[in-house]
């Protein structure tokens, strides 16, 4: 099922009521692109998926005050944030499943998004945990931290 069949239009400003349906459409956008990864998602290709021309996306975007890259790090970012608490897997194969080639690249985005980086983000999140749950198994904490 592509964006395309959940309505995203054209975009054209409208009124208040117009602004949830084109937020819920960059909603569905990131979704899409967060779907992509690894393999990192061109604005081309994303357009054509969408059934919209480049230029009709990136006025879109425009109209949100982001763009089609912000977008993809936006959701690399959040991507990379829940693999992290999660603890599943290593840095490395982290950087893998977000599409950067080298693990010394995610480290650094990691570090401009957070203002760390994702070795530290991890102790700090597994900390939080222990701290917010003493005396529970730590696969409980990660649930309950999730759903908190």
């Amino acid at each position: 099922m592509t964006i395309a069949s959940h309505g995203f239009r054209r975009y054209r400003p409208t009124n208040d009521d117009g602004n949830i349906r084109r937020n819920s459409q960059l909603a569905l956008l990131r979704q899409y692109i967060c779907r992509q990864l690894p393999q990192l998602p061109r604005l081309n290709d994303t357009a054509k998926a969408l059934n919209v021309s480049s230029r009709s996306l990136q006025r879109f975007l425009q109209g949100h005050n982001t763009s089609f890259r912000q977008l993809v790090n936006e959701c690399r970012h959040q991507l990379a944030r829940q693999y992290l608490q999660e603890n599943t897997y290593n840095i490395q194969q982290i950087a893998t499943q977000l599409g950067f080639e080298e693990q010394s690249s995610f480290q650094k985005a990691f570090k401009s998004w957070q203002g760390c980086p994702p070795g530290v983000y991890r102790q700090r999140s597994s900390t939080t945990i222990s701290r917010s749950y003493p005396g529970q198994p730590l696969a409980s904490r990660q649930v309950m931290y999730g759903t908190n």
